[in-house]
């Protein structure tokens, strides 16, 4: 049984970096490393172009597992599951020392806030003009 749990533990490892790796291969996409530390990020503020984005996001020795996702600045206050922007949320939980990448956010002209709910951090400003 072990091994079953094993075999399929890696089988789904595997899908998951080549899913990552499919997007990271997409045509005009920019990545955007952001490192979280303990409750916030180095990076506090973003200012970008409209376009396709997929977020780096690295846990810099905080001892629990964390996330990323972005809302609408309008939304901000509301919860974060029903109201982030598709494929904002990293692909799985960042573990301590680790990376994990956000799906292919396509971003408009907006005013946007990105969080990590689990750290949790502040909301950081990511204007998109």
């Amino acid at each position: 049984m072990k091994k079953v749990v094993s075999v399929l533990t890696i089988i789904c490892a595997l899908f998951i970096n080549q899913n990552v790796k499919a997007q990271t291969m997409e045509k005009d996409v920019t990545i955007i490393e952001l490192i979280q530390t303990e409750g916030k990020f180095e990076t506090q503020e973003l200012n970008l172009t409209a376009g396709k984005y997929q977020f780096r996001v690295v846990n810099k020795n905080v001892d629990k597992d964390l996330g990323f996702a972005i809302q609408k600045e309008e939304d901000k206050d509301v919860d974060v599951m029903k109201t982030a922007i598709p494929n904002s949320f990293t692909t799985a939980y960042v573990k301590k020392g680790e990376v994990q990448y956000t799906g292919v956010v396509e971003l408009e002209d907006g005013e946007y806030v990105y969080s990590c709910p689990l750290n949790p951090t502040p909301h950081y400003k990511l204007f998109v003009k």
